[in-house]
């Protein structure tokens, strides 16, 4: 992690402290529960949202970084 913030210390510190989202299988579990959580989805619709993309554009257009640590162990962090 600290070297996806150049080696300073204090930049790693608060992303760890104040911007970790939690530890999921995929980016893809992450994008799904967030939009669950946050969204009320008719279930007509359920079936073609795809949260692989969402996950992988929410890192591609830079509101999160990944870290994974293992197999089906991605944390992940806000990136604000």
């Amino acid at each position: 992690m600290l070297n996806y913030f150049g080696g300073d210390l204090e930049e790693a510190r608060t992303a760890a402290e104040e911007n970790y989202c939690g530890c999921y299988p995929s980016l893809a579990d992450f994008a799904e529960e967030l939009t669950e959580d946050t969204t009320q989805i008719p279930a007509n619709l359920a079936y073609y949202i795809d949260y692989e993309r969402m996950g992988r554009d929410m890192e591609l257009n830079g509101d999160v970084f990944t870290l994974e640590t293992g197999l089906e162990e991605v944390h992940i962090f806000w990136n604000h």
